[in-house]
């Protein structure tokens, strides 16, 4: 099983990811996560396409940021799973959750083009 982990934002009420302030300035409450909506529509492309072509093999979770307890879970999984050692977890962990990351059991991806051909290496492996 491929257990792959996209980090994006969430569309939350209240006090989202910039506390209404960003970029520019100031924005008003009802629109504070409509900056992150060409994200998420290419995340949710790129979900759609991964469903499609690897069906029951893969698992994907999509996580916000802010979601520490979860993403620290994900990590500890894949360590168990002897994907990934402690150290490369704990990087990953510190360093790369950012918005559009995608993690491929444990892995960081460098861009959307080589998730597949991660997924076939490990697919035959």
């Amino acid at each position: 099983m491929i257990n792959l982990m996209i980090i994006r934002a969430e569309k939350e009420i209240g006090m989202g990811c910039c506390g209404g302030i960003c970029g520019d300035g100031f924005i008003e409450m009802t629109e504070e996560f409509k900056h992150h909506d060409p994200d998420r529509l290419l995340m949710g492309e790129f979900y759609r396409n991964m469903k499609k072509k690897y069906g029951e093999h893969i698992s994907i979770t999509f996580l916000d940021p802010r979601n520490i307890l979860a993403i620290g879970m994900y990590f500890l999984q894949r360590v168990r799973d002897r994907h990934i050692t402690v150290m490369e977890a704990m990087k990953h962990f510190t360093l790369h959750i950012k918005y559009n990351a995608v993690f491929i059991n444990g892995k960081l991806t460098e861009n959307l083009e080589s998730c597949d051909t991660l997924i076939k290496k490990i697919l035959h492996s």
